[in-house]
């Protein structure tokens, strides 16, 4: 007999127990399939929804261009800065955040009492502001909210608190963008910088100072976007300086029938940022802005498939809302980084909030406009393609769905990766957690990222 204790199944010959929890083993390690039916039913292809339309521009040529000319304005807007935009008091609060949540280390412990502590040492908030100049970024580089590489999680595995959710990575810059420095860390390491699409420490060698001379001539030229990841820059020397991911922009200074010539940007022995001059294949690169059709916008979007997610551009990666932002770079079309900005400030914002599943999906068909709409949930940012076979399809770079097994242990099946999907990913699943809800139950609203011209009162 069995003398060990195992609660209610005390006293049972060792194979009645093991007859009476096999069905059990068996449903929780073999019911998750390799991916979502969402995922293999769909051509994973942008280009397959479109219709016979998808060749028309859908903006007028003047309205493009303010548009590109905004992109631009913000593009660049770091270099005109005389004053940080963050104040003490919201560095500090970064701080007090973390000091109230130490959470985990990339080793799966819980961060030491005085770690917090020796990141404010760091940090030199107390001489806040100590920088203030125009900078540009030599080469691919992440936004830490602490200055620190060392990760910060919820949790030592829990899922969606976990890895890869590092609480310190706020986002990414590609190479060559431009920054405002407002501060230094204690040891000089790190610098704190103001971008375009966010704010975060970066290493000091990540950046090099600009002049005047510098800006005037960078910043009066058409610009490159790159659509291709891992496109090698190379100087004219032939010395490798960087990969230069989709999304990328490079000012233009001639071209060939082959390239483009672009300027580079690199650091002197003084870290001041001197140009050199580069070239981009033009199967890997375009001027900017591209024609605002349907079809450019599946092939741009196509560049994302099945690349991988990463948490904050972590790994150099994309999330839900960083993928968004690269792919209507190209466009001239100007977005903020995270998902609610994206949803409540990249164009017209349609609330959908109040409206049961099935009227969402109504309003989506009825008001959105394909390839050109976002789909907002708290947390979460989709491209609405259209409808296929009657149901609304997305576009989206997403961690995984949520699912809830034996003994109601909360998991997530992963996706990892841009994906095309229903609004109702996993729905297949037989662990798939509904207690909350799923994508249209939580849907808030919908974005339109281009609008109809406001019609002229002629009275």
């Amino acid at each position: 007999m069995v003398t060990g204790s195992f609660g209610s199944f005390v006293g049972l010959p060792r194979t009645a127990f093991a007859w009476l929890v096999l069905p059990f083993c068996l449903w929780a390690c073999g019911s998750t399939p390799a991916v979502i039916r969402d995922v293999e039913v769909h051509p994973q292809d942008a280009l397959h929804y479109l219709d016979g339309t998808a060749s028309e521009v859908v903006i007028d040529a003047d309205r493009h261009a303010a548009l590109d000319r905004e992109f631009d304005r913000r593009y660049f807007a770091p270099w005109h800065r005389q004053q940080p935009v963050y104040s003490r008091s919201d560095m500090e609060k970064e701080l007090l955040k973390f000091r109230k949540n130490p959470g985990f280390g990339e080793n799966k412990r819980a961060h030491a009492p005085d770690w917090i502590e020796s990141m404010a040492a760091r940090a030199n908030l107390e001489h806040y502001p100590d920088a203030g100049f125009a900078g540009v970024t030599v080469v691919n580089s992440d936004l830490r909210l602490l200055p620190t590489h060392r990760p910060h999680f919820d949790s030592a595995d829990g899922a969606g608190t976990g890895y890869p959710f590092d609480n310190l990575q706020n986002s990414a810059l590609h190479a060559n963008t431009p920054v405002f420095v407002s501060h230094r860390s204690a040891d000089k390491a790190w610098v704190f910088v103001e971008s375009h699409s966010g704010f975060g420490w970066l290493p000091a060698r990540d950046v090099a100072r600009v002049d005047e001379a510098f800006v005037a001539q960078w910043e009066n030229r058409r610009l490159i976007t790159v659509l291709e990841d891992e496109s090698a820059v190379f100087d004219e020397k032939g010395m490798f300086l960087f990969s230069a991911n989709a999304g990328a922009l490079f000012p233009l200074s001639d071209e060939d029938a082959d390239a483009y010539r672009v300027f580079v940007a690199v650091p002197d022995e003084n870290r001041n940022a001197e140009i050199r001059g580069s070239r981009l294949l033009k199967t890997h690169a375009r001027v900017k802005p591209l024609p605002l059709t349907r079809r450019n916008i599946a092939a741009v979007a196509n560049i994302f498939l099945n690349k991988p997610y990463g948490w904050g551009g972590i790994y150099q990666n994309r999330d839900c809302s960083s993928t968004l932002k690269d792919l209507f770079t190209p466009f001239g079309i100007w977005l903020p980084r995270h998902s609610s900005d994206q949803a409540l400030h990249g164009g017209y914002y349609m609330d959908l909030s109040g409206l049961d599943p099935t009227a969402k999906e109504r309003a989506i068909i009825r008001d959105g406009s394909p390839y050109l709409s976002l789909l907002w949930l708290k947390g979460h940012i989709m491209l609405y393609l259209g409808t296929f076979q009657g149901q609304p399809l997305v576009l989206h770079n997403m961690w995984g769905v949520r699912t809830r097994r034996l003994l109601q242990r909360e998991g997530r099946l992963i996706i990892g990766r841009a994906v095309i999907t229903t609004l109702r990913p996993g729905s297949e699943l037989r662990e798939l957690d509904r207690s909350g809800g799923g994508l249209l139950d939580k849907l808030r609203g919908m974005t339109l990222l281009i609008t109809p011209p406001t019609p002229v009162n002629k009275e």
